[in-house]
């Protein structure tokens, strides 16, 4: 998983949150940074990586009216939160650049801000695969219940990237472990994805082929699909 971000200390009460009162060094007050501070605690808990740390839904570019469709009804589910419909997620599917990223970590970003509660956790699968790959070669590494753990208990987990990963028993097996246990546990997860339900000319393997007909089945039930299509990939209007 991603290091966590650092954290600025305040200059005032040099990171507890308290300060003396005037004239009286034996009585504390909340520092004016308390909430702000631990804000800043939950993001940088929550693994946003750096490039969508600014992500939120007013900065989304509303380059269609479908985007500005699904911008808007993802806005509700974060005013909703956390009384949305019990472990109901989003599963955005689209190509390249059209902002699923964007509009995920957005989601993250927005409801800490807001101050509302539930842990919050960004994960891209890849980077879950690579990193459980890892501790088989290290005594020194979490182990792979440890490294999954925190996926099993965040309230809001975000999948970046779903499907992206090579489906090999091995990769079908984590990603089945991860999902229907919080399918069972009603969590909430916002997905990300670039494969479609159906495959195209180009031979692209289904969503069912690179997840499997069982998790496919569950995510009917776990999320509000949102299919994002006819949009170019802002990359490359940055170039």
């Amino acid at each position: 998983m991603l290091p966590a971000q650092a954290i600025d200390t305040c200059p005032r009460c040099s990171g507890s949150g308290w300060v003396p009162l005037p004239g009286d060094s034996l009585r504390v007050e909340p520092c004016g940074c308390h909430g702000d501070l631990r804000r800043r605690q939950r993001m940088a808990a929550a693994g946003i990586p750096k490039r969508y740390a600014h992500c939120t839904l007013g900065t989304f570019k509303e380059k269609s009216p479908l985007l500005k469709l699904v911008r808007n009804d993802i806005q509700k589910f974060v005013d909703l939160w956390p009384h949305t419909e019990k472990g109901k997620g989003l599963l955005l599917v689209g190509e390249c650049g059209v902002g699923k990223t964007h509009l995920a970590a957005a989601v993250l970003i927005e409801l800490i801000t807001a101050d509302k509660p539930g842990k919050m956790l960004f994960n891209n699968f890849q980077d879950l695969i690579q990193e459980i790959q890892a501790s088989f070669d290290s005594d020194h590494t979490p182990g792979k219940a440890e490294i999954l753990q925190p996926l099993l208990d965040a309230d809001l987990l975000v999948i970046d990237e779903l499907g992206s990963q090579k489906p090999t028993t091995w990769v079908q097996d984590i990603l089945y472990y991860v999902i229907n246990t919080r399918y069972n546990d009603e969590k909430t997860t916002i997905f990300t994805t670039n494969y479609f339900d159906t495959t195209d000319a180009s031979k692209r393997e289904s969503l069912a082929d690179r997840i499997g007909t069982r998790l496919r089945s569950r995510l009917f039930e776990m999320a509000w699909r949102y299919e994002i299509t006819g949009v170019g990939d802002y990359r490359r209007n940055t170039l």
